[in-house]
C-alpha cells in the first residue's frame, strides 16, 4: 500500500511488518530505498518507476542486509546499487537462506540475491546521483552493515531501522555502536534541519520534536539494559515484542559479563 504519496517522494508500507520501501523522484535521476517484501507490492514499486523512468538513471539503495530489506533485488537489475562496504564485505548465506525460507513456506517462487554494489559507501561522506546531494551516515548497531542517508534538497532523512515508532531497538549487532547511531542521527536531524524521518518500520515523522522524541525513547531503551525495562508508550505490548526485549537484555548482559572478565584479567 502507499503510506505516503508527495511530489518529490512516495513511501510504499509492505503488509509484513509495516515494512517501508522509499521512491524518490529527481530531476535525472529516481532512487529507491530497500524494495520489499510480497511480490506484488515489488510489482507496484516496479510498475511505478516504468511510469516514471523517462529516461532517468535508476538508484537502488540498500540500507542494511537484513533480509527484509534486500528481498526485492530481483526486480531491479538495471539498476545502480548503493551500500555500505560492509554490506559489501558481510556474508549474506544467512539472509539468502532466510529469504528462501520465508517463499518455501507460503509457494512463492521468485529468484533470491544479494545485491551486486556498484557504489560503495566506505564513510560518512555526501555523493552526487546525478544532480541530487545524498549525504550517507554509516549507523551500525542494529546491524552491522547498517547505514542512514539524507536527501539534501529535501531534507529528508531515511534512517533505516532506527527511529520506528511502532516498534523497540533490535540491538543485533552492538548495543555501543547503536547508542552511537542514535546520537547521530540526533545530531542530523538538527544539523541539516530534517523535515521527514522515514523509518524502515512504521510512520513517516514530519515533526522534528518528534523525530527527537523516538531517536531518544531508544537511546533510554537501551541505556537501562539489563536491569531495567523502559519502554516507550509509542511501542505496543505483545508476545514478540516481549521476545525481542528479552533477546536484548540478554545480549547486553552477556557483553557486560564479557567486559568484566577482560578487566579481570588484567
Amino acid at each position: 500500500m502507499i503510506q505516503v504519496r508527495l511530489q518529490p517522494f512516495t513511501v510504499y508500507e509492505s503488509a509484513l511488518m509495516r515494512t517501508t520501501s522509499t521512491l524518490i523522484d529527481t530531476e535525472d535521476s529516481l532512487i529507491l530505498i530497500d524494495p520489499n517484501w510480497l511480490p506484488e507490492e515489488v510489482a507496484t514499486i516496479r510498475r511505478d518507476i516504468e511510469l516514471k523512468r523517462q529516461g532517468k538513471k535508476l538508484y537502488v539503495i540498500y540500507t542494511h542486509q537484513h533480509y527484509d530489506h534486500i528481498i526485492g533485488a530481483y526486480a531491479f537489475p538495471d539498476a545502480t546499487v548503493i551500500a555500505s562496504k560492509a554490506f559489501v564485505e558481510t556474508d549474506a548465506s544467512a539472509q539468502l537462506e532466510e529469504i528462501k525460507t520465508f517463499y518455501e513456506q507460503y509457494y512463492i517462487d521468485r529468484p533470491i540475491q544479494k545485491p551486486v554494489v556498484d557504489i560503495i559507501i566506505s564513510e560518512d561522506s555526501t555523493v552526487d546521483l546525478g544532480a541530487t546531494p545524498i549525504t550517507f551516515y554509516l549507523t551500525p548497531g542494529h546491524e552491522a552493515t547498517h547505514m542512514s542517508l539524507i536527501v539534501e534538497p529535501l531534507r529528508l532523512l531515511v534512517c533505516g531501522d532506527y527511529g520506528s515508532n511502532i516498534e523497540p531497538p533490535f540491538i543485533e549487532h552492538d548495543a555501543e555502536a547503536y547508542l552511537e547511531s542514535l546520537q547521530k542521527l540526533q545530531s542530523a536531524v538538527y544539523e541539516h534541519e530534517i523535515r521527514w524521518l522515514i523509518p524502515g518500520h512504521g510512520d513517516l515523522c514530519d515533526d522534528r520534536s518528534k523525530m527527537i522524541e523516538r531517536l531518544s525513547a531508544a537511546e533510554e531503551y537501551i541505556l537501562a539494559l539489563p536491569e531495567e525495562r523502559v519502554w516507550s508508550p509509542l511501542w505496543p505490548e505483545h508476545a514478540f515484542f516481549n521476545r525481542v526485549h528479552e533477546r536484548n537484555r540478554k545480549y547486553v548482559e552477556q557483553k557486560e559479563h564479557e567486559r568484566e572478565a577482560r578487566q579481570r584479567d588484567y
